[in-house]
């Protein structure tokens, strides 16, 4: 199962989903449209705990 989370571009207001495999501390998050630095919402974090609640118990 792929997890993501959201980050969002303060500028352009949208949102970027990013795999969690993908991301790496100092990563650059950065919106695509305007190449400003995305930045984790707590409703980012919100999706992300809901994703992992939903995760099958192994």
């Amino acid at each position: 199962m792929e997890l993501w989370i959201d980050y969002e571009c303060p500028r352009c207001n949208i949102t970027i989903q990013r795999n969690l495999r993908e991301l790496a501390p100092e990563q650059n998050r950065q919106c695509p449209e305007c190449n400003v630095r995305a930045v984790l919402t707590e409703e980012g974090l919100r999706g992300l705990e809901r994703s992992l609640r939903d995760l099958p118990a192994s």
